[in-house]
């Protein structure tokens, strides 16, 4: 998404050591990403890579620490 553009719509997904789903939820979220929506992952500090594996397929990361 270009970030000069106005979402449609903003999915903020809230992760605690969430490493082993993370992956199959953004690829399941990613055609909403294709059509212009912005996925932001706000970390509260995760301690297993959750952000690492998340980072470049959200438009926004969000990490805690």
């Amino acid at each position: 998404m270009d970030h000069r553009e106005t979402p449609w719509l903003s999915v903020v997904i809230p992760v605690l050591n969430e490493a082993e789903g993370i992956g199959a939820l953004l690829e399941q979220l990613a055609p909403l990403r294709e059509r212009g929506a912005e996925l932001i992952l706000v970390d509260g500090g995760s301690s297993d890579g959750t952000g690492e594996i998340a980072a470049g397929r959200v438009d926004r990361l969000l990490q805690r620490g």
